[in-house]
């Protein structure tokens, strides 16, 4: 399978490491950076985050930015705002990372009720996400890949972050039924571009 040059990264939970990840693929891959909406903005944003940890990428200005970090529909209900999918334009770039806000069954709106797979789809990018490598993996994963196909977008892959565990890597590459890409090793430290790790990449071809 070719690695697309543009698509949508999200995860299995909050704090699964998907924005470090983001930084990593931006900078390996050549990607640029765009975060459609962002809840929580102390002590950073994911796109500042991203800016420290891999200066050379490209990131482009969010759609939306809102205060609290919680749910976008909750943090925006703070504001009296109101998110649709319409809001967001995709950046004019050849190849992109567009990154979520947290798991994948977040609602971005109450009224109507509308969820991550919403604006994906209106996007339309192909899916990747990130997971652990450790205990509570294949649950969360098979979980979020089957409710991803459920909802019918396209996962492109898979992205491990964690200590190696060859046993759920294993596992989850025979169960999971999309490529896994690799794995963005866990480091104790993420001061600025110098500690950010490398991807183990898992299969030369993609």
């Amino acid at each position: 399978m070719t690695r697309p040059n543009r698509f949508y990264l999200t995860g299995t939970d909050t704090d699964v490491g998907k924005t470090v990840t983001a930084a990593v693929l931006c900078r390996e891959l050549g990607l640029d950076y765009f975060k459609p909406f962002q809840s929580g903005t102390s002590p950073t944003t994911d796109s500042e985050t991203v800016r420290r940890l891999a200066p050379e990428v490209k990131v482009w200005p969010e759609a939306v930015v809102l205060q609290r970090p919680a749910s976008p529909h909750a943090s925006a209900k703070d504001e009296g705002r109101v998110l649709r999918p319409e809001d967001v334009v995709l950046p004019p770039a050849e190849k992109l990372l567009v990154e979520g806000a947290g798991g994948w069954m977040v609602p971005y709106g109450d009224d109507p009720l509308w969820w991550q797979s919403d604006l994906v789809k209106h996007l339309g990018l192909p899916v990747v996400l990130v997971t652990r490598t450790g205990l509570g993996t294949l649950n969360h994963t098979m979980i979020t890949l089957r409710a991803m196909k459920a909802d019918g977008v396209e996962v492109a892959g898979l992205v491990f972050v964690g200590d190696e565990h060859p046993e759920n890597e294993r596992d989850l590459a025979k169960w999971g039924g999309v490529p896994v890409w690799g794995r963005v090793p866990k480091v104790a430290s993420l001061s600025g571009p110098e500690d950010v790790p490398g991807v183990v990449w898992r299969d030369p071809r993609i």
